[in-house]
């Protein structure tokens, strides 16, 4: 089932963070260190330790994270060529469910090198299965102070992402993270196995997906926070139930579950990896694709999928890629003295979008209400007003450089069904300006102000949106791609808040101009957009006729219709008018639910009757009357 040398097949998938394609020096062959291929009948003790109970007996009770497992070394076997963690519903002591947590410590440690198993994930909400690294010496002290590796974390209620992680920081209540998430475009990876890797060199840490880089991060990244990755680092795996991440098991969640594990393996170099955008827009040209950490002397043989033409770049480790509207494989062979290596991206193609309506643009009336700003803002002209943004007015915003996380807050009604930025029926658009440096952060976060607060993240926030400047001193309008759910549980029904975040996790002063705050509709054609709240009304219709008296009298009547001024009746709007001719009156009423009053004389008449009725006056409450937009003011009959 798994043969260990270079010869390794990497199968395809996709990433949710676009990777900087950034080709590396090549490299020598690497060579297999250590390694567990789980061909044998029972878990291996000279290489893993299974750890027991609930955390308690060493003053972490649920491990630090509010866990609801006892762990139990039967709950790891292994069989048929895989281990397999099993967390089940059953009773030790007060917990409810057990699972296995297995470590190398003082079993296998490593400075720098490459890390990597081969997975099939479990499912279910609250299930929290993970691939992750703990200091062995703890150089800078306990947790966080000597850093954490997550090479994979996944939450069973977002089958189809996973989560590479660091945790850093002086002490739990200084504890910083930084990282990013990478989904299937389909499926969810419990339907087979993905590959899971790290590489870490000094001051370096890559997180990779079946061969696909989709996260880096160095010491410059975490500065002037203490980069604690160089030193000794062992393996965990284990699968938790409940926590503080992927909140408890609910009616729906299904037990046993099992995390099924192919191999686990230390090399003591790098492999070569693809790095490269996975999501691309409609028709979009110049797209990079890279092959880093080549062998000396590689060949290099690229596909696209239909539609898509290369460039520049066949036959060498990069390329430049013009797409169509279609998406597929964007895929390598490399082949050297190494041996065969087999990579691709599945890449989606999104639809054309087109314009729908702004937020803020700071020239019309504002879908937004402005809330907590914690640096300056201030509407003025626009800087650049040709090329891309040619508005009048722009905002200006000077970070606050004495905040880690500085916020725009804008409150919002606007956004009904907060799902479609997940699906892509809609995205975010902006446009931006700054001196900052290329590469400078912004996020745009959707929560729901009844929950967030805040000290609570991730309670209440819905989504996130990640983008990044690409230029310096001119306008860019840069598209949303999602980042993540960190609170899967909010509503997408109540999100009545967006929250911009510019550079968060710096404490920089940079000054960022912005300008149309967009949402954008896939397809091409917007619905026409909702019509601005009804202030005036007038008169839709005015019939006339007669209804007996008996005796052969008659009264005159009047049906009068109201509308506002989107066209839809008004309900409680008072009708004054006047009956001249054989009738000679004044009447009132109330309109009801479809707009209507019936007014009638108190006089009656026998015989033919004729006479005219016209509308004085309307009144209401909220609505101001406009009797020059009546489609008719008398009526005679």
């Amino acid at each position: 089932m798994k043969k260990i040398d270079c010869l390794f097949l990497l199968p395809a998938v996709v990433v949710l963070a676009c990777a900087t394609a950034a080709t590396l020096p090549a490299q020598p062959c690497p060579n297999l260190v250590w390694a567990d291929e789980f061909d044998g009948a029972a878990l291996d003790t000279t290489k893993w330790e299974a750890m027991i109970g609930d955390g308690c007996d060493i003053g972490l009770c649920g491990w630090g994270n509010n866990e609801l497992e006892y762990y139990k070394a039967e709950n790891a076997t292994v069989s048929n060529g895989t281990l397999k963690i099993t967390a089940k519903e059953e009773r030790v002591r007060n917990r409810q469910y057990t699972s296995a947590r297995l470590r190398t410590l003082n079993k296998g440690e490593w400075f720098f090198g490459r890390f990597e198993a081969r997975i099939r994930m479990t499912t279910g909400q609250g299930i929290w299965p993970a691939f992750w690294k703990l200091p062995t010496d703890e150089v800078f002290g306990g947790w966080p102070a000597s850093g954490e590796i997550d090479v994979m974390e996944n939450i069973g209620s977002q089958p189809a992402t996973v989560h590479g992680t660091i945790h850093y920081g002086a002490s739990p209540s200084t504890h910083q993270q930084s990282g990013a998430s990478y989904a299937l475009h389909s499926g969810a990876f419990a339907d087979d196995f993905h590959e899971f890797a790290l590489e870490k060199e000094p001051g370096v840490i890559r997180w990779f997906v079946d061969g696909v880089l989709y996260l880096s991060r160095t010491s410059a990244d975490v500065a002037p926070a203490n980069w604690p990755f160089d030193e000794r680092f062992h393996f965990l795996l284990n699968v938790a139930v409940g926590g503080n991440f992927p909140g408890n098991p609910d009616a729906t969640t299904v037990f046993p579950q099992v995390l099924e594990v192919d191999y686990v393996r230390v090399w003591d170099g790098n492999r070569p990896h693809l790095a490269g955008d996975r999501v691309v827009s409609h028709m979009e040209s110049g797209v990079v694709y890279a092959v880093g950490n080549a062998a000396s002397g590689s060949s290099f043989n690229w596909t696209v999928p239909a539609g898509a033409t290369i460039v520049s770049g066949q036959g060498t480790s990069s390329i430049t890629v013009d797409f169509g509207d279609t998406g597929g494989d964007v895929a390598v062979d490399v082949t050297s003295g190494c041996g065969n290596e087999q990579l691709a991206v599945d890449v989606e193609v999104e639809p054309p979008y087109a314009f729908d309506f702004t937020f803020e643009n700071f020239d019309d009336p504002a879908n937004v209400t402005l809330g907590v700003v914690t640096g300056t803002l201030a509407e003025v002209a626009n800087p650049d007003p040709s090329g891309v943004n040619t508005s009048a007015t722009s905002a200006r915003y000077t970070r606050s450089s004495g905040e880690q996380f500085d916020v725009i807050v804008y409150g919002t009604t606007s956004i009904p069904d907060a799902s479609e930025y997940i699906t892509k029926q809609r995205k975010f658009v902006i446009d931006l300006y700054t001196a900052a440096p290329v590469g400078s952060e912004l996020l745009l976060q959707l929560e729901d102000s009844s929950l967030a607060t805040p000290t609570n993240y991730p309670t209440g926030r819905h989504s996130r949106y990640q983008v990044f400047t690409s230029t310096q001193n001119q306008w860019e309008r840069i598209e949303f791609p999602l980042l993540d759910r960190p609170d899967p549980s909010t509503s997408d029904g109540a999100v009545d808040t967006i929250v911009l975040l510019f550079a968060p996790n710096t404490f920089t002063g940079d000054v960022y101009y912005y300008d149309n705050l967009d949402s954008y509709l896939a397809g091409g054609v917007p619905p026409p957009p909702p019509p601005p709240p009804a202030s005036t009304m007038h008169v839709g219709a005015i019939t006339v006729g007669t209804q007996s008296a008996g005796q052969g009298n008659k009264r005159g009547t009047a049906t009068v219709t109201i509308v506002d001024n989107n066209g839809q009746p008004v309900d409680g709007a008072g009708v004054t008018g006047t009956f001249t001719g054989d009738f000679n009156e004044t009447v009132a009423g109330t309109t009801g639910g479809g707009g209507t009053v019936t007014l009638a004389t108190t006089g009656t008449k026998k015989g033919s009757v004729t006479f005219m009725f016209c509308v004085d006056d309307v009144t209401h409450s909220t609505l101001t009357y406009d009797p020059g937009s009546n489609v008719v003011t008398c009526a005679s009959l």
